[in-house]
């Protein structure tokens, strides 16, 4: 029964991974999703340019 439950838990966690792994994988593919963490440029941010 033990080797039967190992068993078990190793199918479910492969499963997991891989159903995790597609949803990130389609997210990713989006366009609108940006998950690169790019600083943007400062001029075009939502901070103004500093006054001298």
């Amino acid at each position: 029964m033990s080797q039967f439950l190992s068993v078990l838990m190793l199918v479910t966690a492969l499963t997991l991974t891989v159903c995790f792994g597609v949803a990130a994988w389609r997210l990713s593919d989006e366009k609108a999703a940006d998950i690169t963490g790019q600083i943007p440029h400062p001029s075009y941010g939502w901070k103004s340019t500093p006054t001298r």
